[in-house]
């Protein structure tokens, strides 16, 4: 079995009169890839962004190779080798397919 990359624990996060997410618990093992899916308002992109350090969980506890990260930011979360490349909707609106994967990875190999 491969061994662990990540894992996100008992994750927590609140925004007035919302609880996007509830004691979410999540990990991958090197070499797995996953797909998040859910409904609109389902607490996706809010448990991404607190993977990569732009959200602080109110709760929880996130581990990249068994190491507990106490204060997820961007930049720890890249060391870390975390790296999100958000949806931008203005792009697809404005360019072709081709186009957007190009911006999508210069963006990801310019932040590396």
């Amino acid at each position: 079995m491969a061994e662990e990359f990540l894992r996100m624990t008992g994750i927590s996060k609140s925004y007035p009169g919302v609880k996007a997410l509830d004691g979410v618990s999540f990990d991958v093992r090197k070499g797995e890839v996953h797909a998040l899916i859910g409904e609109n308002g389902a607490g996706k992109s809010t448990l991404i962004k607190i993977l990569a350090g732009a959200e602080r969980a109110d709760s929880g506890e996130v581990a990249i190779e068994g190491q507990t990260i106490r204060h997820p930011t961007p930049e720890v979360m890249l060391d870390s080798g975390i790296a999100v490349i958000y949806q931008e909707l203005d792009n697809s609106r404005s360019s072709w397919s081709p186009q957007n994967c190009r911006k999508c990875l210069v963006a990801a190999i310019a932040s590396w």
